[in-house]
Formats: structure tokens, C-alpha cells, sequence
């Protein structure tokens, strides 16, 4: 499911590549969010992904350590948040950033513009970690 996805996009291609994701995993977390939904079973899903069928177990597995990631992801950000490493005008900042991304889902977007979010992101990153400060 993602490798297509991947191919025909070069904005989820530079985000996905920055991300604590690995593509099975990333393939794993797609298919239980899209296929729950519409209502298959585990069975179905295993069969979904792009390496081929696999087992329940290899499945689940992988979208466990998906889940994972992404939760630590959220905690990561909560803790820089708590402790004031990370202020309300960045979140605004990432938050005004998001909106922008989902306005772009499914358009043709320029490789400029990649480079301009990407640095968006890098610069959020860097009053992070106070790179431009030091």
C-alpha cells in the first residue's frame, strides 16, 4: 500500500524519510487505519501488504512497533512541550504547517516547495535543539 503511495509522492516520500517509521511498519499502521474501517478482517488485511501475505503474527508484530513509535513520537513531543524546550508559537508554527500539508494531499507539488517545508521543518527543529542560537 505505501510503496505506491511513495512513488507518486514526492512531499510524503521527504516526510517519510525524516519519520521513526520504517515501511513495513508505515504499510502495516496504512492498512489496519484504512481496512479496520472499512470493515476487513485480520485475515484480509495480512494479504494487503506490499512484501506479500504474511502472517498474523508478523503483522501484528509490526504494526505494534508501529504504534510504538508513533506514541513515542506523541510523548516526545508532550515532554518537550512540558518542559518549555518547545514553546505555543512553534506548536502554532508546526500546527499551521499541518494545515498547509493537508491542503497539498493530492496535488502535483513542486520540488521548491518540498524544500520549502522541509526547511519549515528543519527550522522548528532547530529552535528545538537551539541550533541557530548557538
Amino acid at each position: 500500500m505505501i510503496e505506491g503511495l511513495l512513488e507518486d509522492d514526492i512531499l510524503l516520500q521527504s516526510i517519510f524519510e525524516e519519520s521513526n517509521l520504517t515501511k513495513t511498519q508505515l504499510d502495516s499502521l496504512l492498512l489496519a487505519f484504512q481496512y479496520k474501517i472499512k470493515g476487513y478482517s485480520l485475515n484480509e488485511i495480512v494479504k494487503m501488504r506490499d512484501s506479500g501475505p504474511v502472517s498474523k503474527g508478523s503483522y501484528l508484530r509490526t504494526l505494534g512497533q508501529a504504534q510504538s513509535n508513533f506514541r513515542g513520537s506523541l510523548y516526545t513531543l508532550l515532554l518537550v512541550v512540558y518542559l518549555g524546550i518547545l514553546d505555543t508559537s512553534t506548536v502554532a508554527d508546526f500546527v499551521a504547517l499541518s494545515d498547509r500539508l493537508s491542503s497539498l494531499k493530492d496535488m502535483d507539488i513542486p520540488e521548491d516547495t518540498v524544500n520549502e517545508i522541509r526547511a519549515i521543518i528543519d527550522e522548528i527543529g532547530d529552535r528545538i535543539t537551539a541550533d541557530k542560537v548557538l
